[in-house]
Order: structure tokens, then C-alpha cells, then sequence
């Protein structure tokens, strides 16, 4: 059985980008605002990604 090795790094903060314009905006459910943060998954998707993301700049406090 050939099984490959998924190889696991930490994601940077110039990996993940920025937002540039909140996904609210245009949201169906922008009347609902704030309950709705709760539940939207886009919200939770970014909110994911940025949590992955390690600081480029926690490199240069080190030395």
C-alpha cells in the first residue's frame, strides 16, 4: 500500500492576504446582523485561516 506523507508547515500571515472588503456587505442575511455572525460560514472559514496564520513579523522580535 503507497500511502503518501502529507507534509504539514505553518501558514504565514503574507500567505493568507487581506480582506479588502467585508463579506457582510453583500450578505443575504445582512439585515440579521449581528446575530447572524454565529452561524455564517464564511465568517468562520476567514476566521480559520487567520487562525493558522503565524505572524511574519514574530520572526524579527525573536533576535
Amino acid at each position: 500500500m503507497n500511502m503518501e506523507k502529507t507534509i504539514n508547515r505553518d501558514v504565514f500571515d503574507f500567505e493568507i492576504g487581506y480582506l479588502i472588503k467585508s463579506p457582510c456587505l453583500n450578505c443575504e442575511n445582512k439585515s440579521r446582523l449581528p446575530k447572524c455572525h454565529a452561524d455564517c460560514q464564511i465568517l468562520d472559514m476567514i476566521q480559520t485561516r487567520l487562525a493558522r496564520g503565524i505572524s511574519s513579523q514574530a520572526s524579527a522580535l525573536r533576535s
